[in-house]
């Protein structure tokens, strides 16, 4: 179970195959890049775009007090290997695609947080889901997409900041 693991260690692992083998075949199947929305109008949160080896980037989204609109500080991301190979054993296709998305209806300024993953055969698997709507499953990928989001932001990584800009993609995700 993913919670239980997640649980048990933090993001930590001895070397996985590469992104897209398993046992010394290459897989159709397998996340390529995994995305993280979770963005509330009014209170600002995060997107994470993460490809397979580690790299990517991520918006931190705030609303300053009084003002009138999302303020965001866009970063780079570069996890470590150990890192990458923790998390992407947490999202196997198969995986992903076998936990439900949220079907009742949401509490009042409720976050419904959505983790998408392009797969490399190019399919894509979304699921959405309140906050408040507990799953173990998705609830152990999404707080180690958060870690990833969190250890994201210092000086050194930020490449822009200013207005939300609620569209933008990096190229190539």
């Amino acid at each position: 179970m993913l919670a239980m693991w997640v649980a048990a260690a933090p993001l930590q692992a001895a070397a996985a195959p590469a992104a897209g083998q398993h046992e010394g075949r290459v897989m159709s199947n397998q996340v390529a890049v995994i995305t993280l929305r979770d963005v509330h109008p009014l209170y600002g949160g995060q997107i994470l775009y993460l490809s397979a080896d580690g790299s990517g980037y991520c918006q931190l989204v705030s609303h300053p007090a009084g003002g009138p609109s999302l303020y965001e500080k866009r970063y780079r991301v570069a996890l470590p290997p150990d890192q990458v190979a923790a998390l992407w054993r947490l999202l196997s296709a198969e995986g992903l695609a076998a936990i439900p998305s949220s079907s009742q209806p949401g509490l009042p300024d409720a976050a419904k947080p959505r983790i998408s993953a392009r797969l490399s055969n190019g399919q894509v698997v979304s699921v959405t889901r309140w906050l408040h709507d507990k799953q173990a499953d998705f609830d152990a990928i999404y707080q180690s997409l958060l870690a990833v989001t969190q250890g994201a932001a210092s000086d050194d990584k930020l490449l822009e900041q200013g207005k939300f800009d609620p569209s933008w993609v990096p190229q190539g995700f």
